[in-house]
Order: C-alpha cells, then sequence, then structure tokens
C-alpha cells in the first residue's frame, strides 16, 4: 500500500506521449460535453412554440433528481460523469504512480469497466433521439455542441488508451 503513491513514471516514448496528450485532451472535452447544451428539443402547434428544451447533461441530471427520478438521475450522473472521470484518473495514475504489478492491475481495471461507461452508447442514445424527433412535423431537434464534445470525448478517450504503449 505504501508504494501506492510513490512516483514511477511509465518512460514517455512517442506513443505514450501522444496517449497522454490525448488523455488531457479527453478531460478537456469531457467536462464540455457535460457541461455544455446537448441537445434542443422544441414543439411548434398551429405555428406557435409550444416548449423548448435544451439542457445539459448534468442539467438532466439535476432535473431528473428535483423530479424525484433519484435512479434515472444517478444512471446519467454514473455512467456519463463518474466512469469516465474514473477511468481517466486511474490511467493518469498508471502513468506517473505505482509498481508495474499495480499498474498492469489498474490498466486491466479500466479495460473491464470500459465496457460499462457507456458513454458511446449514451452518444448514440442522443442521436437516436434526435432522429426520432425529427421523424415528426410538430417537433424539432438541433444537436447543440455538447454532444459533439461528448463525441469527441468518446473517440479521444478510447483512442488515448488504444495507442498507449505496453508498461513493461
Amino acid at each position: 500500500m505504501n508504494n501506492l503513491f510513490n512516483f514511477n513514471m511509465v518512460p514517455f516514448n512517442f506513443r505514450n506521449t501522444a496517449s497522454f496528450i490525448l488523455l488531457l485532451i479527453s478531460f478537456l472535452l469531457l467536462y464540455f460535453g457535460v457541461t455544455q447544451p446537448m441537445m434542443t428539443i422544441s414543439a411548434e402547434y398551429a405555428g406557435q412554440e409550444v416548449f423548448k428544451y435544451k439542457q445539459s447533461i448534468l442539467q438532466a441530471v439535476d432535473t431528473l433528481y428535483e423530479g424525484g427520478y433519484y435512479l434515472v438521475s444517478f444512471l446519467i450522473l454514473f455512467f456519463s460523469v463518474m466512469i469516465p472521470v474514473l477511468k481517466g484518473v486511474v490511467i493518469l495514475w498508471v502513468f506517473f504512480f505505482g509498481e508495474i504489478s499495480g499498474k498492469s492491475s489498474a490498466h486491466n481495471f479500466i479495460f473491464r469497466i470500459g465496457r460499462w461507461s457507456m458513454a458511446d452508447v449514451f452518444a448514440v442514445g442522443a442521436f437516436i433521439a434526435y432522429l426520432g424527433s425529427k421523424a415528426s412535423n410538430m417537433l424539432d431537434a438541433t444537436l447543440e455542441v455538447g454532444f459533439y464534445y461528448f463525441t469527441g470525448y468518446c473517440l479521444i478517450s478510447l483512442l488515448s488508451l488504444q495507442i498507449k504503449s505496453k508498461l513493461s
């Protein structure tokens, strides 16, 4: 346990340097992806706008929580924010701390929770909701900048993990 936070940096060859830079970019994209509006949905009836709904992921989590939808609120927060942040923090730890055996275990842990993060599933779900709302003449949907940031996070974080060199 005392070796858990001993400074022990991985060798920064080209692949690891690129992976590290992409990881930092993915953190930035994740931040904007969860704080910026994802989509605007508006409804129109007889030429009058009935409602307009525009929220970020964090605003949606708050709205669901305030509405009493605690489980749904938690699940969105957990899979869209907490798991991606945990993955990033563990990868940063792998870059800078611990023994090789611990780094290997952490690396394996990231690959195991990767299938549970569902960030990519969330982005696809938002896109499907967008397409579904376009199917009605009364509804209109517009993808907002948060969707693109979040999708960018999904792709960049995956790329960061894929190009990282082996630990040994």
